[in-house]
């Protein structure tokens, strides 16, 4: 392989690299990189041993030729539920125990891929599989007649759980179409930061390297996977028995199954029966299962926020929860049901994340919630995929929404104002203001060359996060801009409120001269 391509650190990059080899004619430069690409999706994925890695890199090349095949994107949405349901190793070998074989094998053997198989993977790792699915690997390989093979049933792996289908209802598509924005916090900041994290431990995973997985999943806090908060172990705790809280990332590693995540949660209930640990921490454990396995579990580690939105997804999705409560069972359960709908773009990622977005619109329809208050800026970085124009104007609009945060905060007091907040109906208020009697004021900012076009834009907006179901019903809405108000404008606004009953108004946030905020 090309020394450019092995030192090639994400699948990303990967496919970047094979992209530009196709365009410029270099097909050996290309299958080389998709090849790493392969590889890297497999180690980002959290597939920790070799045979795991080498089933889902043909899970990719099974997609990627049936793609080409059809020309259009192709997933291969049953095999990746059965995988994330059962285990990579455990779904290979029920796919080559069936009597016909699977159309990825007869795929790839048409495309003379026929080592990516999983038949050529059960032989290539003999001891991971049962003697049964050898042979009847063998078998196949060698075109020999399917005596020693089983019928396959039609257990999908969700056990108790229905496969049940996948709807999105006005609400669910507001809150995906909400979620798609990529200035949002959820993917400008929290998503790159997860995506790094899950890579670092994948790779210290793929090679036996368990001390700063282990750091990173026993000791933070906040590791960009989920916040801990309370959940935590103490240091102390923790340090005096690294060795058994490695053998168990061990475990983890070797097995993501919900099975072993309630084995693993006995061993610390024993423990802490023992007097070795205060208290089992369910979330820690949680967290760590998804921290390896994110292709398997979301990011929603809390059992009782999980239970919180599975209600939600039941409602708005046509997601049927399995009947164990078990954290890993239903956080498995969800993770198949939103693989069947296919809104992502295969970015496991992002569908993990989406559940603790949808959490946060749900907290801010109760006003006694604990949404943190105050003001991050968006990273510049958020915006480098749009157009210049656009990027302009976001970043203009950052400028606005620190200065409108410092202004509110003078006016209403620290702890009272908060920006980018969630609205309950899948969108984020510029700013929003908790007043004395825990009613509301809300914030819209639109960068416009005069006040009107500011309402004009900003109305739809503040109108929807206000008033739409299990919106936040505000005192006050405000349209905030540069321009300053002129005499047209105001009389529509005062009008609005006169005729209308609208309490709507304009507030201008003025920038210094170097479009700094102070």
């Amino acid at each position: 392989m090309d020394e450019r391509i092995v030192r090639l650190k994400t699948s990303r990059d990967a496919r970047t690299f094979a992209k530009n080899a196709r365009e410029r004619g270099h097909p050996d430069l290309e299958a080389q990189a998709l090849e790493r690409a392969r590889e890297l999706q497999a180690i980002e994925a959290g597939h920790a041993s070799p045979a795991q890695q080498a089933i889902a890199i043909a899970l990719y090349a099974y997609e990627e030729e049936q793609s080409r095949i059809k020309g259009r994107t192709f997933r291969a949405n049953r095999t990746r539920q059965m995988i994330t349901n059962r285990g990579a190793l455990d779904a290979a070998e029920r796919m080559v125990l069936n009597r016909k074989p699977s159309q990825g094998y007869e795929v790839l053997e048409e495309a003379g891929l026929q080592e990516l198989s999983f038949e050529a993977i059960i032989v290539r790792f003999p001891d991971e599989f049962s003697e049964r699915a050898v042979k009847a690997a063998q078998a196949r390989l060698d075109g020999q007649p399917p005596t020693t093979w089983a019928p396959l049933d039609d257990d999908d792996g969700l056990e108790d759980n229905p496969t049940s289908p996948v709807v999105f209802d006005d609400e669910g598509r507001a809150f995906l179409e909400g979620f798609s924005d990529p200035g949002i916090w959820f993917r400008a900041t929290w998503l790159p930061r997860y995506r790094a994290q899950t890579q670092a431990i994948a790779r210290d995973v793929a090679n036996n390297r368990l001390s700063e997985p282990f750091d990173i999943l026993w000791k933070r806090a906040h590791n960009d996977i989920s916040n801990a908060g309370q959940g935590v172990v103490k240091y102390n705790t923790v340090d005096a028995m690294r060795d058994d809280f490695i053998q168990v990332l061990r475990e983890i590693c070797r097995d993501g199954s919900p099975a072993n995540f309630e084995r693993i949660v006995e061993r610390f209930e024993g423990w802490k029966n023992e007097g070795r640990i205060e208290k089992v921490p369910r979330l820690l454990i949680a967290r760590a299962f998804a921290g390896v396995h994110p292709h398997r579990y979301h990011t929603t580690v809390d059992a009782r926020s999980q239970d919180q939105i599975l209600d939600w997804f039941a409602e708005h999705t046509g997601f049927v929860p399995p009947r164990s409560t078990g954290w890993a069972h239903r956080a498995q359960a969800l993770v198949s049901h939103l693989d069947r709908a296919d809104m992502f773009g295969g970015d496991e990622l992002a569908r993990n994340i989406f559940p603790w977005f949808v959490l946060e619109q749900l907290r801010a329809r109760d006003a006694s919630s604990e949404l943190k208050p105050g003001h991050s800026p968006r990273p510049a970085s958020a915006f480098a995929d749009i157009p210049a124009s656009r990027r302009d104007i976001e970043l203009r609009h950052n400028l606005v929404q620190s200065a409108l945060f410092a202004h509110l905060e003078a006016e209403f007091g620290a702890g009272n104002v908060w920006t980018e907040y969630p609205t309950g109906t899948g969108g984020f208020a510029d700013a929003y203001v908790r007043l004395p009697d825990m009613r509301c004021n809300v914030y819209e900012i639109k960068i416009a060359d005069t006040a009107a076009q500011v309402v004009r834009e900003a109305m739809g907006q503040l109108l929807e996060y206000s008033y739409r179901r299990g919106g936040l019903e505000p005192v006050k809405l405000f349209a905030v801009g540069e321009p300053s108000l002129d005499e047209v404008t105001r009389r529509y606004l005062d009008r609005l409120r006169a005729d209308f009953n609208l309490d709507i108004a304009y507030l201008q946030i003025e920038l210094p001269d170097d479009g700094k905020c102070l």
